[in-house]
């Protein structure tokens, strides 16, 4: 019995042949595409965080308070605000209920008083200003009187919550006083620390009125 030596098996050997030279080539393009998934992939986790690292800020600024020899006495980082000191919040209502009450014969005034009053206020304090305004428009009565505002007091009633006091003259346009009357606010508050430049120099403290309850007493 003879037998039939494979090597000499033309069938044999061209697949052989096909499967040393083509199997190649397609495990070649599996192993290309494989490494440029794996590529895209890297680069993309790079970009991201490269997108993360520029968005993070590089500089933390620190405040340093001296002494009258220039010596330095304390240091803090100014980008982490400090509680706003109670007498400066108090000078900020007081100043705000005298631009909110008041009222200007000069329309030009009483524009900047408006919009100092704005700036102290967030979307509910507005709400409440053009309600107010709407019926009692300081442009209308500044036409026929002035009216003058003098706080008596600021009170806290919570770290959020103040009560303000206050007296109004109203004048005629000759200076003469013709009504005299005494108020009181519950003033509801909310503190921002200012993100933009805009906001900055408009309310730098970032105090800001959410809720007003104002009554006349006798």
């Amino acid at each position: 019995m003879s037998t039939v030596k494979t090597d000499s098996d033309p069938y044999l050997n061209a697949r052989r042949e096909w499967n040393e030279r083509y199997g190649s080539y397609i495990a070649r393009a599996r192993n290309w595409r494989y490494a440029a998934l794996g590529s895209i992939i890297v680069s993309a986790i790079l970009a991201v965080g490269v997108i993360w690292l520029a968005s993070q800020s590089k500089l933390v600024p620190f405040v340093v308070e001296v002494d009258k020899l220039g010596q330095a006495v304390a240091v803090k980082r100014a980008d982490r605000a400090s509680p706003v000191d109670q007498r400066v919040v108090k000078a900020q209502l007081a100043g705000w209920i005298a631009d909110v009450r008041s009222v200007s014969s000069d329309p030009v005034a009483q524009k900047v008083a408006l919009s100092r009053a704005y700036s102290m206020v967030d979307s509910s304090g507005a709400a409440f200003l053009n309600s107010y305004y709407k019926t009692n428009s300081p442009f209308d009565t500044g036409q026929e009187e002035t009216v003058g505002c003098s706080v008596d007091a600021v009170l806290p009633v919570s770290d959020r919550t103040y009560q303000v006091q206050w007296t109004e003259d109203a004048r005629d346009l000759q200076g003469r006083v013709v009504k005299t009357t005494h108020w009181q606010a519950s003033l509801d508050l909310a503190f921002n620390t200012p993100t933009e430049e805009a906001e900055l120099f408009k309310n730098p403290l970032g105090i800001y009125i959410h809720s007003v309850r104002w009554t006349q007493y006798l």
